[in-house]
This record gives C-alpha cells, structure tokens and sequence, in this order.
C-alpha cells in the first residue's frame, strides 16, 4: 500500500504544478493572451477530471493515508472552482467581443493604439446609501454574461466586504444571497431620510461663495443628494425647489446672492436648474479670477517642531501690547493675563479697547468678533470675573437667553483668582496664536499615582475631552460651578482637594486604593457628599466625590482656535471652554456619564467632532489636525481593590493557616433576622426577606439609569449578535420558570430598578453566558439597594478544610445544586427593590419586571442560600441523618465534596442528600464518583463523569480530579515567556499556581525565594530585571510545565484499615523553613503513607520595604 501512496503523492504533485500555471495564466492575462483562451479552457477540462480520478483513488485510502492529501484536496477544489468561474468568464467576454467586432467590420475600421483597462465589479460595504447604485451596475454586469447560479453567487460574494460580508442565508444560492442584502439594506425610507437630512445640513455649512472650492463642494453635494433621490423615484416639484434654494442661500456670502437677484425679474419665482446653472457659472468665474490676497499670505508647513499659526496682516492695526510696549496682541500678553480678571477689566477700559476682541478703534457693537465670553456674555472670557455688578460691565453684555441672574455672573473655581498662564483666549477668527507644543513624560502626582499620563510623541491628531460645566452646592447651600472632566473609564468620582476645601462640606473618612494607568496606586482617605446640578436644576443627584490632591494635567494642553467651526443655533455646550486649556475641579465616574447621557447627536467639522448632548448641554469629543500638542491622556481610573500589592501578598497567605474566626455583630444581626423572618411555602421552598440596615437611608430614582444601561446592552447586541440570542434566551428561561414577573409601572411603594449585563464564560459547560444583576449601580440621591442591605457573612467551613475531609473517603462523589440562588424566593413586600427593565428586541416597548428569587448581585445572596442550606440540614437532621453532615461540613456554596468508607454507605448518603435537597426544592446534578456504582442510579443528564470516559477531569474547588484513577492533578495555562520580563511578568506567572492542600510547596518555596530577592532590587514594576533573574525564571518556567504529568491520590486512607499514624517533619535553612504532614494507615497486610499537607516560609530579611513572607 505504500507504494500505491507514493504513486498517488507523485500524480497529486503534477496536477497542482499544472494548477500553478493555470493561475499564473489567468492573474496576467491580457488581451493578446484571448487567441488560446479557448485551448486553455479545454485544457483545464481534461485537467480537471484527471483531479477527479485521483481524488476517487485517494478517498480508498486508509484513514491514516488519507491524512496525507486531506488538507491538500480542500485547497486544490478550492483553485479548481475559481479557475473554472475566470477561465469561463474570461472566454464569454472575449466571444462575445469577438461576435460584436465581426457584426460591425465596416463601421470599426479603426483599431485602437493602446489597451483600455479592464472594468472591476462594483463592490458593497453596508453603506444603505449606495445600495441602489450596486445593486444596479452589478446586475447590469452579471445577470446579461450568461453565468450559472454557482457562478454568480461567487461573484456576488466576491463582492461584498465589510459588513455586508457577513449577511447570511438560509440557501446557499445567489437568489436567497440577494434577497438577503436586499432586506437588510435596501430600507427605502432611510435612505431618503438621509439624502434629505444631508441636505437640511446645508445650512450648517460656513459661509460660501468668496471660495470657487467651497462653492464647488456645495453644488457637487446638492446635485449627488438630488441625483440618488430621482433614482429612488422621488422628484421635486416648484415647493421643494424652493425649500431647496433657501436651504443654499443661507450660506451664501452678500456678494453671490447679490449676483443671482439680479438675475431674476422682480415677479420672477426661482427654479433649481436656472439657479444650479447660475452657481455653475459663478463657480467657472470664481475659478478664472486670481484669489486675492495672495501674494500677502505665507505658508508655514506644519512641522512637530513648529508653532502652529496664522499670520494675519492688516495695515490699520498697530501689533505693539497696549500694555508693555512689545510686539503682540493684549491677550497674548503674560503680563496682562497674569492680573486678577477685575484689573484686567480696568485696564481695557482705561485704554479704550474692545471689551469682546481688546482692540482698538472700535466699540463692542461694531466689534465683528463671534467669540464670547462662556457665561454667554458679550464680553471677553479675559475679563470675567465672580459677581461682576459693575454698570459698565452690563451696559456693553448682550440680552442672550440665560438661565443665570443678571446680576450673578459666575464662573468655575478652576478660571478663579488664577493667571490663567496657559490660557489662551481667542479674540477674532483671522488673528490668532498657539502655544508652543508641551513635550511632557508620565507625571506622577504629588501622592505619586500617575493618574494621567502624557507622553513625548510627535503627531498630528489631539483628542478632545469631554468637559462640562456642573454645579456644586457648598456647605451654605449655594451653587458652586466646577469645571469637570467626564470620563466613561472611570469607576470612582474624584474632586480636587483645594476645590473641596472651597466648598467646605463635611469630609467622611474612607480607605480605598486607587490606580492609574501601568498599575501605580494612591490611597484616598477622604470622601464628600455632594449634590451636583445642571444650570436650570433640572437634574439633580448625590455623588461621592473622593478627595485627592491632583487629578489630571491641563485639558487640552493646549488651547486651540474652533473658529472654523459652525455650531448649529439650538447648540447649548456644556463647556463653552473647551477648547480653552485649564485645569479640572473634578472627575465624574462612568455610571454618572452614562446617566446624564440625552437623545441628541451631532458630526461636525467633516466628522472629526462629535456633539453628545447631555443633562449639563453638549459635551464634546473627537479629534482635531488643526494643533500639535504632543501630549496624550489616558482617564482610565479604576476602584484597586486588589493592587499588584495585595495580590503579592495573597499569593503568600493563600497557605497560611487560618486563625479562628468570630462571628460578627452583623452576622449575628442576620441570622436573627433570618430565623424571625424565614418562611417555607407548600412545596417546601424557602421564602426569605433580605436583612437591611436599621439607619432609614433612602433609595433616590433609579428608573432612568436602569434605561440607558439597557440602551447601552443593545448598542452591544447589534455589535455582537451572538450574545443577544443567549441573552434572550437566558431571560425567557428566567420568565418561564417564574423567577420574575411583569408589572405595572405605575404600581405604587417603593422601588429600585437593577441595571443588567452579560458576563461570557467560555470554560462554563452548563452556562456560557450569565446576566449579572448591578445591584450596587447608585440611584439619584447617590445609594444603591446594596448601601441599605446588609451582607450576613461566611458560615460554611473553609475550603481547605473541605478537601481535606474530601481525601479521607474511599468512596467519593461531588455533586452541584442547579440555580441554588433561583430556587430560594424573595418576600412578595421586597420584590419591588428587584425590578429590572427588558425588551428582547429595539423595537418593542420596554417592560418592568421584578424579581421573585434570591439575586447574585445584591450584597446579602451567598449568606441567605448557604443559610437556607442549613437551615433545611436543621430541620432534616432525624429523617435524613447521613445527609445533614453533608450539608453542614462538606458543601462550599453550591458544590458539595463527600464520600464515605464503603459503597453501601455512600450510596445511602447520595439517596438522603437527593431527598434532603428536594424537600428544599433544591435540585442536585453534575454528579461525578470514583466508583460506577455510585452514578448507577444518577440519569444520565445529570451526571458530569461517566466511566466510559477514561481521562476525563473534574473540577472541584478549583483542583482538577480524575474520578477514574481517582487521582488529582494540576492544571496550568502556563502561556510563553514573553521577552521582555518584569516583576509583573513574574507575578503573573506565580499566581496561577493554586496550591490550597500545600501539596506543591516544595514548587512554590523556590519561587518565593526569587519574589523576594527581585523585591530587594527596588525596581519598579515593569522595570526590566537584570540577567541572571531572567535566566532563573525562565528556568523555572521550563520546570513548571512538568507539573502536568504529576497525580496525586486523592485517598490517603485504606480500606478496613485497623491503625492510622500521623507522622510530621519540619526543617530550616538560612533561606527557608518547612513543615509537613504524612498521614499513614494500616491494614492486616499493608500499610500506606501519604502526605497531606506542607507549609513554607521564608526567612524573615531585615528590610522594610520587602514583601510578606
């Protein structure tokens, strides 16, 4: 047979060079080549059904042979399909051609000199706009070429990219691809909505007409808007045309319109084409005419190493400061901006300036300057100040709309008192300067957290963050405004400590760790209350603010000109000064940016920036090419409730012996309230109440938070389809099993509505994807339902201590209760506080349901289904006493790990623990044994081994067991040695070794050992290390992956043993000491010894900085 093999490899071998040169013909064909098309394509016949032949010998192969060509014939079909669709394509093309030319011999004497190149099939990437237009041109092509199904539909999908690729259908056939795309993009209405939408638009264009290119883009954007419109069988009449000249001449300079009226007689109604033929021609004019100015206007390229400006020159202005005699404008002037903003005022009134622009020769009313002041008054920002009452002040302000009092004119803590040295204001949209690039490295804060970082980086891009204007109440109650940064990355909400100590409220003591970016952490000892405000009051919530002595560097770095940009009139920012660099009274966490988040959205600047509207008014975020900066920030702030620290130091605590623990007042406090308030209904399930703190704190408004987090789980849906069939499929289960019900908004008491998310867990073999309940999401006076309830506490037995009793059985079994949580149900008077908002798709109204059962996500749900666990083992202890020890010693959570000395005795266990558990109404399954006889009676769909299975593991608590060979093993996802190795790096590592029976301790001690010697280095975390520790890791690492081949009995005791030993041994070093354990047993005729239990530890370094040993 192996010669037949080598035959058949050899013959394989020349049909894929044959194939080689058939794609190499087809990639470089070119019209000379159409004389041999014909031959080619019969070669390729007879070359394909060699192919065949061959491939039907291949398939009598053994299965083993048969590898050898398996990845081999799926590539060459792949080669042949295509070749057979160009080959054919190519040869009906050129027949066709050739058909034509003959027919028309007279008529084409003349051949032309060169080659005209080929035409490409039109392709699709999802964009509605031009669907109409593909769908055209392609079947315009394709359907009039003669193609079989097959063929069309390669081309078809050949010509799909982006998210049109991935449209599916249920028949792999060109008519069902086609319809597919059809229903999906061809949304007739929306795609009139947009060609009119992009119209209405118009008017938010600057002013045109002076420029032959801006003119030009307007008339090119009005005639392919109009254009797609007629192709959707929309044409307009005298009133749209109308509308339409309307929409164009509001953005048309003086000049233009001036020039069209006189075209028209006096009665005369305008018609689009006269006028789109009268922008022509202006359009032809303004292209001829030489652009004025020219010879006065310099270019500057723009170059990392140079500031980024306009010159402007004007032969009436005088470029000397007012003020110092040098040559620049007032508000470039240092010394002007470094006055307190009243003596700013005075000296522009003293010197006859522009109170808007601060030039000279003119008065505010004549001042052609658009920039205002950001409290919306007709006056520079340079010359605000708080309770400006000063006549004169008022006399020059506009009358705009204000929600603000006349006379109580106020700006953020941050423009107060302050230089404002890196505050550039703009006066006019023709003169202008920028600050000179910053070239900062990571700063680190004067508590050394690296809460922003900057980075030295030549570009071209900047973004923009979104800053408001919020309000403050102080300790007197009166509105403070704080400039603050909103920051969706951010799980805290910080205020800066000199605007705390501003607004005088009472400071609360707390203990959190908080990290930046690369792991670099800051304790905060202080917290406020606050209650922040929009300028009508229209929102209002509770927020903890913690205190810290910085949060961020200046936003932007640096100021730029936004003066090329047109906002549209109903426009409220909620910074007017964003673009103005300074400093951050606070930072606002991401379940507040998504609670002031507002319908309302806006693209300007050709896409580069983006309008959010907001309950403060339109933040802003995007980019802009317009300045360099150099300086990146990064506002990833998040809760550090396990530093690299504290990680460090639970690695090294994971084996020490645990102390005896107390009960606590609050466990205490539950279990009581447990016993009070305990009910069992018919069934016999448990009815419980949730234990809540006795201060009467109160729950705020929670409705509209749980809405946008739910707007915020679609977003995600249409991005990852996937997700949402389960989702759905999770909640329709949670309804179908009464574990929640629909209710009536409008039901009144009290309530609290719980966000919702998914969490994926691919290992999970029963549930891939679980909905998370947020119950600690804070309502709008600032708690939570978590901040009212109570947690209980931890009253099962350790886990070291359950697989230490799990190892003394030769009868063993493991076994989980289905849903534990959902089986236990919440009183009816407390359900209201368990509501939470769904829809399965978009387009169906939002529906309040509330939960009946125990919820994972609110704070007091271990404590109440381990306490029910208990509880039935209490009261089940004389029906069902083997199974009560079970439940009380053996179960951690919702595993339980036991056994007995005997078959009989366990199976008897198995049978009153089933029985137990059901009289609950809780449900066991996964059940895994070493013995079969133990699952002999478990129904298949609720065994997790079956002994057919030979290698298959177990987890339990974490170790993997293999009932089989009733052994345990480990493990590992032991990933690659990255190159470059760190202290990071190393911890990373370490903490994948679990190790809660001390059993690799003999393993671990050398790697404490090299923790603690690359901690006496002082470097910093993604420091590189010096040589030899790299060396010694990666060792150790080679080592580690031998830890795979390493069983364990889980036994240690034998059958019908008579006498059993407990021997221990303990030794010390210089380095280290030890101590272990050996549990030994004895029976008539042998006796066994195994070890179950080792500590180390590392001798304790005189050095205060070291980690804990």
């Amino acid at each position: 047979m192996a010669k037949g093999v080598k035959i058949l490899e050899r013959k394989f071998c020349d049909i894929e060079k044959r194939l080689s040169g058939f794609i190499a013909f087809v990639d470089t064909f070119v019209e000379d080549d159409k004389e041999v098309l014909s031959f080619k394509l019969s070669q390729f016949d007879r070359l394909n059904a060699k192919y065949e032949s061959v491939k039907e010998e291949i398939f009598t192969l053994s299965d083993i042979d048969f590898k050898i060509f398996d990845g081999k014939i799926t590539i060459c079909n792949e080669h042949i399909e295509k070749l057979e669709v160009r080959l054919k394509f190519l040869n009906l093309k050129y027949s066709k051609n050739n058909n034509e030319t003959g027919s028309n011999a007279v008529s084409n004497v003349v051949k032309p000199c060169f080659r005209l190149p080929e035409l490409s099939l039109p392709q699709f990437n999802g964009d509605i706009e031009t669907w109409f237009i593909f769908k055209e041109q392609f079947k315009e092509i394709i359907e009039n070429c003669g193609l079989n199904d097959k063929q069309k539909l390669q081309y078809l999908q050949s010509c799909l990219i982006g998210i049109a690729k991935h449209v599916q259908t249920v028949d792999d056939t060109y008519d069902s691809l086609f319809l597919a795309l059809e229903q999906r993009f061809e949304n007739k209405r929306l795609i009139i909505n947009k060609h009119i939408n992009a119209l209405l638009m118009l008017k938010y264009e600057k002013f045109i007409g002076d420029s032959n290119v801006e003119l030009r883009n307007s008339v090119d954007t009005c005639t392919k808007h109009l254009r797609a419109l007629k192709l959707l069988k929309i044409e307009h009449n005298t009133f749209s045309e109308l509308l339409l000249i309307q929409l164009v001449m509001q953005v048309l300079d003086t000049e233009t319109k001036r020039l069209f009226e006189m075209t028209l007689e006096s009665t005369d109604i305008p018609k689009w084409d006269d006028f789109l033929a009268f922008l022509n021609k202006r359009c032809l004019f303004l292209e001829n005419l030489p652009s004025a100015g020219t010879k006065d206007k310099q270019n500057f390229k723009d170059s990392p190493h140079h500031k980024s400006f306009i010159l402007h020159t004007d032969a009436n202005v005088d470029k000397k400061c007012k003020l110092c005699s040098l040559n620049h404008d007032l508000y470039n002037c240092d010394k002007f901006k470094n006055m307190p903003a009243r003596e700013r005022y005075n000296i522009v009134k003293s010197l006859n300036l522009c109170l808007k622009c601060l030039k000279p020769n003119h008065k505010v009313s004549q001042c052609r300057s658009k920039h205002i002041c950001f409290c919306k008054k007709n006056h520079n920002q340079l010359l605000h100040f708080v309770n400006v009452k000063n006549q004169e002040m008022q006399n020059f302000e506009s009358s705009q709309p204000d929600t603000r009092r006349q006379d109580d004119v106020i700006e953020p803590i941050c423009f107060q008192n302050s230089s404002i040295k890196n505050n550039q204001n703009k006066t006019d949209r023709n003169s202008f300067d920028f600050p000179s690039a910053q070239n900062n490295i990571v700063q680190g804060q004067v508590s050394g957290v690296n809460m922003s970082i900057s980075a030295s980086q030549k570009h071209k891009n900047d973004i923009i963050l979104s800053t408001c204007i919020i309000y403050v109440e102080n300790s007197v109650g009166e509105k403070v405004p704080l400039r603050v940064l909103a920051d969706s990355g951010s799980q805290v909400s910080l205020l800066r400590s000199s605007t705390a100590d501003f607004l005088n409220l009472r400071k609360l003591k707390t203990d959190m760790s908080v990290s930046g970016l690369g792991g670099s952490n800051v304790n905060i000892k202080s917290k406020i209350k606050g209650v922040i405000s929009n300028g009508s009051g229209s929102y209002k919530r509770v927020v903890d603010f913690h205190v810290v002595p910085k949060i961020t560097n200046m936003i932007p770095v640096n100021s730029f000109d936004i003066s090329h940009i047109v906002f549209p009139s109903n426009v409220h920012l909620a910074d007017p000064t964003f673009n103005t660099s300074n400093s951050i009274d606070a930072l606002l966490s991401a379940d507040i940016f998504f609670d002031i988040l507002k319908d309302g959205k806006y693209k300007l600047d050709n896409g580069n920036l983006i309008l959010q509207n907001t309950e403060f008014g339109y933040i802003i975020s995007g980019n802009t090419s317009r300045f360099s900066s150099g300086s990146l920030h990064c506002g990833l702030i998040t809760k550090d409730f396990e530093t690299l620290n504290d990680t460090l130091k639970s690695f090294w605590e994971i084996e020490e012996i645990v102390p005896t623990k107390f009960v606590s007042d609050e466990l205490k406090k539950c279990d009581e309230h447990f016993l009070k308030t305990m009910a069992r209904d018919t069934n016999g399930r448990f009815c419980v109440e949730m234990p809540m703190k006795d201060n009467d704190i109160e729950l705020g408004q929670s409705k509209s938070t749980a809405i946008r987090r739910l707007k915020l789980l679609e977003r995600r849906f249409v991005r990852e389809p996937h997700i949402k069939d389960k989702y759905v499929e999770f909640l329709q289960e949670y309804e179908d099993l009464d574990h929640m019900q629909r209710v009536k908004e409008e039901e009144p008491g009290l309530h609290y509505y719980i966000p919702h998310h998914a969490v994926i867990r691919p290992e999970s073999k029963s549930t891939k994807l679980r909905v998370v309940f947020d119950a600690s999401c804070k309502s709008s006076n600032g708690n939570s339902l978590n901040d009212i309830l109570l947690k209980g506490g931890t009253i099962q037995p350790d886990l070291f201590d359950i697989l230490l009793r799990f190892r003394k059985y030769v009868a063993a079994f493991s076994s989980d209760i289905k849903k534990m949580f959902r089986q236990i149900k919440v009183q009816e008077h407390q359900q209201d506080f368990l509501r939470i908002l769904w829809r399965p798709s978009p387009e169906e109204d939002i529906v309040s349901y509330r939960l009946k059962t125990v919820t994972y996500g609110t704070k007091p749900a271990p404590y109440l289904a381990t306490r029910c666990l208990l509880q039935l083992a209490h009261e089940g202890k004389n029906k069902y006493p083997l199974a009560t020890p079970v439940i009380e010693n053996s179960t951690y959570m919702d595993d339980i790990l036991s056994g007995a000395n005997d078959i009989t005795t366990a199976k008897e266990m198995q049978r009153q623990l089933i029985g137990l558990m059901k009289e609950g109404c809780f449900h066991l399954y996964k059940w895994s044994a070493n013995s079969e006889e133990l699952l002999k009676d478990v129904p298949t769909e609720n065994k997790e081994f079956l002994f057919n299975e030979n290698d298959k593991l177990v987890k339990t608590l974490g170790l993997s067991w293999r009932p089989r060979e009733d052994t345990f093993m480990y493990q590992m996802n032991l990933q690659e040695v990255p190159v470059t190795i760190t202290k990071r790096t190393v911890l990373s590592f370490i903490s994948k070794l679990y190790d809660p029976l001390g059993l690799l301790q003999p393993i671990i001690i050398k790697v404490k050992m090299m923790i603690q010697k690359i901690w006496l280095l002082k470097i910093d975390w993604d420091q590189n290390l010096p040589r030899q520790e790299i060396e010694n890791f990666q060792r150790y690492v080679a080592e580690l992956h031998q830890l795979k081949d390493l069983k364990i009995p889980r036994c240690i005791l034998l059958k019908d043993s008579v006498a059993v030993q407990l021997i221990g041994f303990a030794d010390a070093s210089a380095q280290a000491y030890g101590a272990c354990l050996y549990y030994g047993s004895s029976c008539h005729w042998t006796t066994d010894m195994h070890g179950f239990l080792n500590k180390t530890c590392l001798d304790r370094l005189i050095d205060k900085d070291r980690p804990i040993s």
